[in-house]
């Protein structure tokens, strides 16, 4: 099978320069994705806050569990950053 003039490589570093270059944008992508989820969760806690103030007496506490457990992961995730 016949190789386009894409395939060809002048020298190992070319392919370890290909490579960081590859890395760098998974690295900032999962960046930008890690960013995108901690601020979701923010808003999420945010909205669980208002839900537990405007909640019936009786739904108190499962709206509580909820909050603790957004809070929870949005720390876990802030932490991770």
């Amino acid at each position: 099978m016949p190789r386009g003039p894409w395939y060809e490589c002048q020298s190992v570093g070319e392919v370890i320069a290909f490579a960081e270059i590859v890395r760098r944008r998974r690295r900032r992508l999962a960046r930008e994705q890690h960013v995108r989820c901690v601020e979701i969760l923010r808003r999420s806690v945010a909205a669980a806050r208002t839900d537990l103030a405007d909640a019936p007496t009786s739904e108190h506490w499962i709206r509580a569990a909820r909050l603790r457990k957004l809070e929870d992961l949005h720390a876990y995730a802030v932490m991770l950053a």
